[in-house]
Formats: structure tokens, C-alpha cells, sequence
């Protein structure tokens, strides 16, 4: 047993540490390439840091057989993506976060609700009515959203000029980086792969690992998915999120967990494209229609919140931040009581 968490840890630490280093690297690619940290964080940042929900779900259907493992950490994932926005709402002080987000980021976010309801629909319909052979249809539409959402985000948030001229006032200016501005663009790139590798790695260990201790503790899959698993595949969000909002990079961390959110969706459309014994939305607990009720509405949370500016804040967290951590308690009980 305590080989298993020794186990378990190692993953997380490996994670951690190659979290940390994508995000460093991934702004060096941004900067170098003079693409922006929009693109870097819907994209280079938040597909990379999304690789552990990816190689996790694969492996979870594909070797190891835990469709619950799959779906609980890739709706859970969502949860804590989300509550890291409340973290860096109690760290910019006196002024709301979200007042200096670009609000052409409702878009994106917009994007990430139209997903995740898609994903709601198919635990429902797919439990209810037990008529769909092989795949729920809208795990094939998912990745066609995805691509079109993606090529929106980027495009409307190039060029929005009065709102960057609004969020530029409302910044802190972003601390210096002589170290990264030394660092060449191809060992950015090469120390990006390397970083990739090292996630990919303790991803495909994780849920085989998860599964015994589930087993072992008692706990159950869904709650060992959507707590335990999706918590860790979260680290590589939470350190790359927290170094992007240290460096001032406040719309890197944002679109960061947005765009992880839209790349946790198309990770459960693929799972559910490879799950061969039909819809894997029929092969797990209803329990996890409740995580993606509540991810909705979290993520409508923060579309106010972005759409409402000057947000006055209760201790030194805005109404949102309150609301987020009201979801992710009551996420936690609802998987703690029926998972």
C-alpha cells in the first residue's frame, strides 16, 4: 500500500517539475515566434499541460479499462482548472482578476460551455435511453468545435482594440525576463519536447497506479477519478497557470485554463471514439452528470464575471471566487457521498 502512494507521488513530482518548465518554455516560443501569449496559452500551453488528461484517458480505455478513471479526471480536471482562477483572484490584491482580463477571453470561454454541455447531454441521454451502439454523436462534433473555437479565440482576440487598451491600463506591468530573452528559440523548442516527454511519461503510469489504490482504499473509481486523479493531472495547470501570473502574464494563465478546459472535452470525445464496448458515457457512474452540471455552471460564473467590470471584493475575493468555491465544495460532496 504505501509502495503505491510512493508511486502515486513520483508521478505527481515528475509532473510538477516538467509542469513548470512548459510554461517557461512555452513563453520563450510565444516571444521568439512574435505569435503572443494568446496563442501560447489557448494552444502551446494548454494543449501541453492538457497531455497528462490525455495520455491518462487513452490508457485509462485502452489498457487499463477504467472509463470512470477517464471521465471522472477529465470533468474533475475542469473543477480544479476553474477554482485556480479563484488563487490568482486573492492574489492580485485590491482589484478583481477578472477586471483585468480581456473580455474578448468570453469568447473562448463561451466555446468552453458550448463543450462541456455536449459532454452533459451524452452522460444523460446515453444513461437514459441506451440506443447508441458505438459513440455518442456529439463526442464527433466535440473536435470539430474545438478547431473552429480555437481559430475564433485566436482571431478575435488579436484584435480587440479598445478592450487591450482597457486591460493595458488595468495591468501591472510584467516583470523583466532577461534570462528567458537568452534562451534561443530552438532550445525553447527543444526543452518544450523535453518537458512534453516527461509529462507524457507519468501520464500513461497514473491511472494504473490510481486503479489499485481505488481498489485498495476502498475509495471507488469515481471518486478516485474525479478527486485524486483529476487534482494531479491539474498540477502541470496550476504551476504553469501561478508562473504565468508571477511573470505578468495574467491573459497566459487565463486562456490557459479556459483552453485546457476546451482540451479536456476533446480528450473525452477521443476516449469515447476508442472506447470499443459502446459509449463510454453508458460504461460510467451518473454521478459524473453532476461534476458537468456544475462545470457549466462555473464556467457561466466566470463569463459574468469577465462581461461585469470593477467587481468589488470580500475578503480580497470577488462574488465570483465565492461562487467557484461554492461549486468545487459541492462537487467534492456530491462525488464524496456517491462516487
Amino acid at each position: 500500500m504505501i509502495w503505491l502512494w510512493v508511486e502515486f507521488l513520483a508521478c505527481a513530482a515528475v509532473i510538477v517539475a516538467a509542469g513548470y518548465f512548459l510554461v517557461r518554455f512555452g513563453d520563450v516560443i510565444a516571444e521568439r515566434t512574435g505569435l503572443g501569449r494568446l496563442w501560447a496559452g489557448v494552444i502551446l500551453i494548454a494543449t501541453a499541460t492538457s497531455l497528462p488528461e490525455l495520455f491518462t484517458g487513452v490508457s485509462s480505455v485502452l489498457i487499463f479499462d477504467v472509463p470512470d478513471i477517464a471521465v471522472g479526471s477529465l470533468l474533475g480536471s475542469c473543477v480544479f482548472n476553474l477554482l485556480l482562477l479563484v488563487i490568482l483572484d486573492f492574489a492580485s490584491k485590491k482589484r478583481s482578476f477578472f477586471d483585468g482580463v480581456n473580455p474578448a477571453y468570453i469568447v473562448e470561454t463561451s466555446f468552453s460551455l458550448v463543450m462541456v454541455a455536449i459532454v452533459a447531454l451524452g452522460l444523460f441521454l446515453c444513461n437514459a435511453l441506451e440506443c447508441f451502439p458505438w459513440v455518442w454523436p456529439g463526442s464527433l462534433l466535440i473536435p470539430i468545435i474545438y478547431v473552429f473555437a480555437v481559430r475564433v479565440t485566436v482571431r478575435e482576440g488579436r484584435y480587440p482594440p479598445y478592450t487591450q487598451e482597457m486591460v493595458a491600463r488595468e495591468e501591472p506591468k510584467p516583470k523583466k525576463r532577461s534570462k528567458q530573452r537568452s534562451v534561443s528559440l530552438g532550445k525553447a523548442i527543444l526543452g518544450y519536447s523535453i518537458s512534453a516527454a516527461f509529462v507524457i511519461g507519468a501520464a500513461i503510469w497514473l491511472p494504473g497506479v490510481s486503479d489499485k489504490i481505488a481498489e485498495s482504499t476502498g475509495l471507488g473509481s469515481s471518486f478516485v477519478g474525479g478527486i485524486l486523479v483529476a487534482l494531479t493531472t491539474s498540477l502541470p495547470e496550476i504551476v504553469t497557470t501561478l508562473t504565468a501570473f508571477r511573470i505578468g502574464a495574467a491573459e497566459m494563465a487565463f486562456s490557459n485554463i479556459i483552453g485546457s478546459n476546451m482540451f479536456n472535452m476533446l480528450i473525452l470525445g477521443i476516449d469515447d471514439m476508442l472506447y470499443v464496448r459502446g459509449p463510454i458515457f453508458s460504461a460510467v457512474s451518473g454521478v459524473h452528470l453532476a461534476t458537468a452540471i456544475i462545470v457549466m455552471g462555473m464556467t457561466g460564473v466566470v463569463i459574468t464575471a469577465l462581461a461585469v467590470r470593477k467587481q468589488r471584493k470580500f475578503l480580497r475575493l470577488s462574488w465570483a471566487s465565492w461562487v467557484l468555491v461554492a461549486g468545487f465544495l459541492l462537487n467534492t460532496l456530491i462525488l464524496a457521498l456517491l462516487g
